[in-house]
């Protein structure tokens, strides 16, 4: 049976800021597999990187963790397993033990992440000094073959670079690169290819599978963009104003999905079958956490919403023993309610692409 590696479970959070505070986590639960990716997909503000950085222990000081745990699991260097509660730990013991060196994160813009002053080779090297006490010579050895792995040619040369030196393409490497030094349990990959072009995109999302393989490292990507989903996730989590709307692997969620929110992140993916010249999307704007909407928070966006929909909040309805989705359209008592006919078209589609090319999608 395969190991569970990370467990989170009703994690409930609240920012405190100037205008009032703000609901941005409800209850919140996240199953992670050793080996395994899964993505957690939404649109902007929907609460995807703070329940990752809560997993890394690294949440802002105005946020305040309501309810749930974050169960870790790991080897020590000697082989023993362990379990921790992250959320019961410190920040002193977490950078000790945790933030990269067990759990590394890949930031969406490579030159927020970068220190400026300081060259490539040093900021490879340094977790490696941090955690290990790596002697320099060794550490320098391996930042060179590290960059070689991510794909860098003349690795010496540029160990000694700054970052403003290098391309976009190769500074989101360099980034991998720095969060692989101390060989992580855990990748999180927030949004790691939004400042790049698409065929710098495809190579960047190529090189973390090959990585993931060779390593057997479990990834967890967070990402708005379906397509990029599509190329390298086992299970999706779609995530609507602080909670988990929909959830199912790859399959399930591209070609039979349930709510009405993932139908419409579908079909606002560009294709270039579709007949419209405009590009599909979700009417209406997220809801405003500040005020707490009664009921289903996506009601107001959502044009199959249903009366109960401003009432009570929907439950997770289970379609399979790996797909749930929190939509009263799932109720036995619903009426029946079909996805829109050109997203139907677009999933046909795609089911004949799988087929001729033999791929997930």
């Amino acid at each position: 049976m395969a190991e569970k590696i990370l467990e989170i479970n009703n994690l409930d959070i609240t920012f405190k800021t100037t205008a009032g505070e703000v609901h941005a986590i409800r209850g919140i639960n996240v199953d992670l597999e050793k080996g395994e990716t899964v993505a957690i997909v939404g649109e902007s503000g929907s609460g995807k990187s703070v329940t990752m950085k809560a997993a890394m222990g690294i949440l802002a000081s105005n946020a305040t963790v309501n309810s749930g745990s974050i169960i870790f699991r790991y080897h020590h260097q000697d082989g023993s397993p362990t379990e921790v509660d992250i959320l019961q730990k410190d920040k002193k013991w977490i950078r000790k033990h945790i933030n990269g060196k067990r759990i590394s994160m890949v930031f969406q813009d490579p030159m927020t992440s970068l220190d400026p002053t300081m060259n490539i080779g040093k900021q490879i090297m340094e977790g490696m000094i941090w955690h290990y006490n790596t002697p320099k010579e060794e550490a320098f050895k391996k930042a060179v073959n590290l960059l070689k792995e991510v794909g860098i040619e003349d690795a010496e040369k540029r160990m000694k670079q700054y970052p403003h030196q290098l391309s976009g393409g190769m500074r989101q490497r360099v980034v991998i690169a720095i969060a692989l030094a101390c060989d992580p349990d855990l990748l999180i990959c927030d949004e790691p290819t939004t400042a790049l072009d698409v065929t710098i995109q495809a190579k960047i999302l190529e090189l973390i599978k090959r990585i993931q393989k060779e390593r057997g490292i479990s990834v967890i990507y967070i990402t708005h963009d379906l397509g990029v989903v599509a190329k390298v996730a086992d299970y999706v989590n779609v995530m609507y104003a602080g909670k988990i709307v929909e959830v199912g692997n790859i399959n399930e969620i591209y070609y039979d999905p349930k709510h009405p929110y993932t139908w419409g992140l579908l079909s606002a993916m560009p294709d270039l079958e579709t007949d419209d010249d405009r590009l599909y999307t979700i009417p209406g704007s997220p809801p405003n956490l500040l005020h707490e909407k009664e009921g289903d928070a996506f009601a107001p966006r959502n044009r199959y919403a249903l009366e109960i929909d401003d009432k009570a909040e929907p439950p997770m309805f289970k379609v399979s023993d790996t797909h749930f989705a929190a939509t009263w359209l799932l109720d036995p008592r619903a009426p029946k309610c079909e996805m829109p006919g050109e997203l139907q078209e677009r999933i046909e589609r795609m089911k004949k692409e799988a087929n001729i090319d033999g791929s997930k999608l």
